[in-house]
């Protein structure tokens, strides 16, 4: 089964560095923020608004239609504020810089923006790899964001943690806010992970 995001030159997607997607992202965000937060809830409290969706993304994506992005109806939307699956395909630095575009003055709560990032075991790999990992570390603290998360995994082997779990009953993985054995996750929320962007470099 395949996500992934419907890919055209001539449609920009949110998390390429790409100002005119990015201010169409920064855009929708602050007219969701203006509608949500602050209002009343049934608790007697009000209604605020946080980008950590742990796995709801995955439940909202079921009962959601088709998006214009070239998401299919029922599939997962993004987590947190990470890009959608598969869209993000100019490296970890350039999503970077479009989270940090989307950043909403008014919003009290704009730390609460979580980023997911998957990048392959060899793209950190050795004291090269170490010093890149740290670096884009920086970059992100540099540009004042607060949750920045990673797997560091290939696919193939979340696949094939999928067919034989047996043999993989340790595997952490990042899920959106917290970590849980990969086997123990529900195929929907396994297939979210695998369908991810694997940053290969940086």
């Amino acid at each position: 089964m395949s996500w992934e995001v419907t890919k055209s030159p001539r449609t920009p997607k949110y998390g390429n560095d790409d100002d005119y997607a990015d201010q169409l992202m920064r855009r929708a965000f602050a007219a969701y923020h203006r509608t949500v937060d602050g209002r009343p809830n049934r608790k007697g409290g009000h209604y605020r608004i946080n980008m950590l969706p742990t796995t709801c993304h995955v439940y909202f994506g079921s009962v959601i239609g088709a998006t214009p992005d070239g998401r299919r109806a029922g599939r997962p939307l993004s987590e947190g504020i990470s890009p959608a699956q598969g869209a993000d395909r100019k490296g970890p630095t350039a999503s970077l810089n479009s989270v940090a575009q989307t950043r909403c003055g008014e919003y009290k709560e704009r730390a609460a923006r979580l980023l997911n990032m998957k990048l392959t075991p060899s793209s950190v790999a050795g004291s090269d790899g170490t010093r890149k990992l740290m670096s884009l570390i920086r970059t992100a603290c540099d540009l004042r964001m607060w949750h920045l998360q990673f797997n560091i995994i290939n696919s193939k082997t979340l696949i094939e943690a999928q067919k034989n779990p047996e043999k993989y009953r340790n595997l952490l993985v990042r899920v959106a806010g917290y970590s849980a054995y990969f086997v123990d996750l529900t195929p929907q929320l396994q297939n979210e992970i695998i369908e991810r962007t694997e940053h290969e470099g940086f």
